[in-house]
This record gives structure tokens, sequence and C-alpha cells, in this order.
């Protein structure tokens, strides 16, 4: 009797498994496009990207973190022994100036602390990251340019000065191509196009291996825009987008410091710009909710709407007023803080809210 107690629960048990066994993971894609890479150094013009597309990936969307698995491709790059991901599809980069252009792989390679395998990650102020190593080969070994560990995200980055400036050293170029270095990138995520996945823009900075032999110590910076598959509800995307605008705030307090208006001025078109998609994604959770939930919802609403006319405020003293004292006045300073201040007592409301919303 008690053999064959045990022996139902086992047959069922193996009944369960056998049957996860027999389902694939479901796997999704990434697609790139648009968007720009800086560098090496002086080198211009500014390379535009080509289109891209990442397959194979496994993506939690509870824990929100993913990876596309490293997949050797059948051939290796120009050294003859650093193979490539096959998962991952970046393009070819035609870097340099007209008529002295070179073709360059762009492309995700083994050997390093990644081992081929590039991941997804939200850090803690909810960026979405993307650590990798790649490699750029113009056709021949000795001008691999390969960086370990390549870090991009949708926060924020600046251009890196050379490592040669940076050790006290002469001979090294403080730009990546158009951009003099400590120069502001900002990338975004959420839900911009409102289909129901997420997307956004990714931004990095780098520098050349002191080792390589082309430009040495130059920075690089890549900008770019990618679509996923991955399901994001209205509200989450939202609060993406608006942790992405709190996450602005030094770039804004750096910039107001130095007083380079032109850069302020661009910085508050693009957070009310951002501000702009979050409302568009609260207005599609406000639709999908049923009544209890848009009365929740309103708690929200009114304060997007106060963010949203606080940056444009100084925004609109920027672009339409002259400025004889080349400094942000305080006006503008004001309406900044109280603008970044409505967004950060924003963002735990919103949490909140998702929380009962998950939980009915």
């Amino acid at each position: 009797m008690t053999n064959k107690r045990l022996l139902f629960p086992a047959i069922l048990l193996a009944v369960i498994l056998a049957g996860r066994a027999g389902v694939a993971e479901e796997e999704h894609h990434f697609h790139l496009h648009g968007g720009f890479f800086y560098g090496p150094g002086p080198i211009k013009p500014d390379t535009a990207l080509p289109d891209g597309d990442i397959k194979g990936i496994a993506f939690d969307t509870t824990a929100w973190r993913g990876e596309a698995k490293f997949v050797a491709g059948t051939a290796p790059l120009s050294d003859g022994k650093t193979y490539v991901n096959a998962n991952i599809d970046a393009g070819r980069l035609g870097i340099g100036e007209n008529g002295r252009t070179k073709t360059f792989w762009l492309t995700a390679v083994d050997g390093g602390p990644n081992k081929g395998t590039e991941k997804y990650s939200f850090d803690s102020a909810r960026n979405f990251v993307w650590q990798v190593d790649l490699a750029l080969d113009p056709g021949f070994a000795e001008g691999i340019i390969r960086v370990d560990d390549f870090r991009l995200t949708t926060g924020w980055v600046q251009v890196q000065r050379s490592l040669q400036t940076v050790a006290g050293a002469p001979g090294g170029y403080d730009k990546a191509g158009s951009l003099p270095s400590g120069t502001f990138l900002v990338g975004r995520v959420g839900d911009f196009d409102r289909n129901g996945f997420l997307d956004g823009v990714l931004v990095a900075s780098a520098n050349v291996p002191m080792q390589a032999d082309m430009l040495p110590g130059a920075p690089v910076a890549n900008l770019r825009g990618f679509t996923t598959d991955i399901p994001v509800d209205p509200l989450s995307a939202a609060e993406m987008t608006l942790a992405g605008v709190d996450g602005m705030r030094p770039v804004v307090s750096r910039l107001m410091a130095d007083a380079d208006l032109p850069q302020l001025k661009s910085m508050l078109g693009d957070i009310g710009g951002r501000i702009d998609a979050a409302s568009r994604n609260y207005e599609d959770a406000f639709l999908k909710a049923d009544g209890e939930g848009k009365q929740r919802l309103q708690a929200i609403g009114w304060r997007i709407e106060t963010a949203r006319k606080l940056f444009f405020i100084p925004w609109a003293f920027l672009a339409g007023y002259e400025n004889s004292t080349g400094k942000p006045s305080t006006s503008v300073r004001d309406s900044v803080q109280l603008g970044f201040e409505i967004i950060s007592q924003l963002l735990p409301v919103m949490r909140d809210l998702r929380a009962v919303e998950k939980r009915r």
C-alpha cells in the first residue's frame, strides 16, 4: 500500500517534467535602428549606423533581465581565432571620410568576461543596460579594436577624455568625431511608439585600448535606437520613461552650472518630449482601467501635467527670449528644480499604484 501511495506522485511528477521538457522556451528578438557611431578620436564625419538584429534572446519579464547567449559563427574575425556571436548582427560600419572610408565589422566576440554573450538588465535607476564584449574588425588582424565589457545604457553618458589626457601625457584626442569630450548623450526606455512593447535609445562611451594599433586611447561614443518584442504595460512604460527623466537631474544641473544655454535648451526640450510620451502611456492605461482603477490613476495624471508645464516654462524662456547675462535665470532654475521634485514625488506613487493593479 505504501509503495502505491508513493508511486502515483512520482508518475505525476514525471509527466509534468516531460511536458515541460517538450515546450521550447520562447525566444525574443531586438531590432537596432538609426543613430551614430562617433570616433574613434578625430575621425569624421560621424558614422551613420546600419540596422541590426539580435535573435535568440532569453528574457525574464518578471526579473527584467535576459541574454543573447553566445553561439559561435561560422567565420572568425580576421585574426583567425576570435569568434563572433551568431545571434547578434550589428552590421558593418563605413568609418572615415568619403573616398577614404574603411569598412569595419561590428560584432560581439568571445574571449572576454562575458564570453561573447550579450547581457540585459535594469539597474536601480530603471535604466536598461546592455553588456557585451565587442570588436571592430577592419579586415586585417592588426587593425582590430576590441573593447571588453562594453556597456550601453538608456541612461546618460559623457564622451570620455583620451587615456593620454587622463594620464597627463600629450598626444591624446579629446573628442569622438563631432563630439568634444564632456558632451552628454542621453538614452531612453519605455514604449514611445505605444505598440505595447519595450523600445528606446541606447548610448555608450568608451576608449580605444592603448594596445590597439589604431588611435589608441581615443574616445568613442555610440547612440542607437532599438525596438523589441518584450511586452510592457502602459503604466510601467510611463514609469520607466519618467524614471529616465529623474535620472537626467545631474545632467541638467551640470549644464546650468556651466551656463551651457544651447545644450540646456536642447535637454529641456528633450525632457518635454519624454514627459509627453509618458503622458500618452498614462492615457492608454487610463482608458483600459475600470472605474476603480481610473480613480486611482487620477492621482498621477495631474502630477504628470504639472511636471510637463514646469519643464516647458524654462524651455520657453530659453527659446523665446534673449539672455544678456549668459546664465540661466532664477526663474529657469526654480522651475527646473520644481519639475524634478514633482517627478521624484510621482515615481513612488506610480510604483505603489502598479503594485495595486498587479494584485487585482
